[in-house]
């Protein structure tokens, strides 16, 4: 059996609604150099059997929360690169994993490829967008260290190697942002080659625990971030970046409802 391109995993528990939206997603793409795999918890819903009879393969095995069942999935999976797609998200649309395979021919196979991405997390300023229509984030073209320590790339729109998440898979003692850790590991510590595809590639539907604020998030964060930044640097990062907090509040977050959706695009992912 020739390796695929792509694998496409999600992890599911008790979601048999949000997961069927998510896997005919994936099987409406018109792309047919991919496996899609769903590892499920022990779902009770009927999860497995609804999904199974759209013709996906699944696999139920304990875990122990998601990142074990991310890897769990990564150990099954055969493509060279792997996206997560959470229940309830989807693909932009129908031709989203051709247009990514051909980005990745034209760079030459990098080992983390990236998209844009259109967000229902209810921002505690912008809210979901105009008329709920979900807010476009357009992420830049080259990660710095200062833009990491502010923000996240929805891991709905990573396309990492295989061998990447095989070499080190997520850890599993992160509840929350084990995904953020892995993000600033992978281009701070190991400086692996990436390229930014400008397209609108996934929907995250943003209903899970790391869209929200909480003391074990926040502490997570913490943790993450001392892992790849000095002392010094934390400081002066969070002395400009509370300046920059003021400035969004009082001058920027007012005046993006009215701008045009390319605009606000950019400005979410500055």
């Amino acid at each position: 059996m020739n390796q695929p391109l792509f694998s496409i995993i999600t992890v599911t528990l008790n979601c048999a609604a949000d997961a069927e939206q998510t896997a005919r997603s994936v099987l409406a793409q018109d792309f047919a150099d991919v496996e899609y795999l769903v590892k499920d918890g022990g779902s009770t819903d009927g999860t497995p059997e609804r999904l199974r009879a759209l013709g996906v393969q699944v696999i139920v095995s304990p875990d122990t929360g998601i990142y074990d069942a991310m890897n769990q999935g990564i150990a099954y999976a055969q493509g060279r690169y792997i996206c997560f797609l959470n229940a309830g998200d989807r693909f932009a649309g129908p031709t989203i994993l051709s247009t990514v395979a051909t980005a990745l021919s034209r760079h030459n196979d990098p080992d983390f490829l990236y998209g844009d991405v259109r967000s229902f997390v209810d921002h505690p300023h912008l809210g979901t967008g105009r008329a709920g229509e979900g807010r476009l984030i357009r992420y830049p073209d080259r990660l710095n260290r200062f833009w990491l320590y502010r923000k996240m790339i929805c891991h709905q729109v990573w396309f990492v190697r295989r061998a990447i998440y095989a070499a080190q898979p997520f850890a599993t003692d992160y509840r929350i942002l084990a995904d953020y850790a892995y993000l600033l590991d992978m281009i701070l510590r190991r400086r692996v080659r990436y390229v930014h595809l400008t397209k609108e590639v996934a929907v995250f539907d943003g209903g899970g625990v790391s869209s929200k604020s909480s003391p074990r998030r926040d502490a997570e964060r913490a943790r993450a971030l001392a892992t790849v930044y000095s002392p010094q640097e934390l400081r002066l990062y969070e002395a400009i970046f509370g300046g920059m907090r003021w400035l969004n509040r009082t001058l920027i977050y007012p005046v993006m409802p009215l701008l045009p959706e390319r605009l606000r695009a950019r400005l979410s992912g500055l």
